[in-house]
């Protein structure tokens, strides 16, 4: 996803244009939890009525500092932009429904949380307190795939 307002035509793994979330504008809490090895991230997509999920893993070396584009990474590099590691998805993936409402410009929901892998093995876990346990993004669909 990126928070630019155009899609060039190598933007074949952009799944929303005009984010209102960057890596740098997330939560403190967020970052925190998923600078883990033992976090899992759990994003959901939905556009349209239909809805797609991806989860991958956190990372000790995720900064947070980039200010434009928010990456969902099946590998294990870390940049500035990656928000996650090993998804289980990449942009290819989603459902073919989900991508065809996007590719009509279509508004683009997205929900995000992270969660320690040891607290839900535990038996429950709880969000940090007084902070939200979700973040909610918005964008459009790029018209791409």
């Amino acid at each position: 996803m990126t928070s630019d307002d155009y899609l060039t035509p190598r933007g074949d793994c952009i799944i929303g244009i005009r984010s209102s979330v960057t890596p740098r504008s997330l939560p403190q809490w967020f970052k925190s939890l998923a600078r883990s090895r033992d976090s899992i991230i759990i994003v959901v997509l939905c556009s349209g009525g239909v809805c797609d999920t991806a989860v991958g893993r956190g990372h000790p070396g995720l900064s947070f500092g980039d200010g434009r584009r928010m990456v969902f990474r099946r590998s294990s590099h870390v940049g500035p932009e990656t928000v996650m590691i090993g998804s289980s998805k990449a942009a290819t993936d989603l459902r073919r429904d989900l991508v065809e409402v996007l590719r009509r410009g279509a508004v683009l929901r997205v929900g995000m949380t992270v969660v320690r892998r040891s607290e839900v093995e535990g038996g429950g876990c709880s969000p940090p307190p007084r902070a939200p346990n979700m973040i909610a993004m918005g964008g459009r669909g790029p018209g791409a795939f």
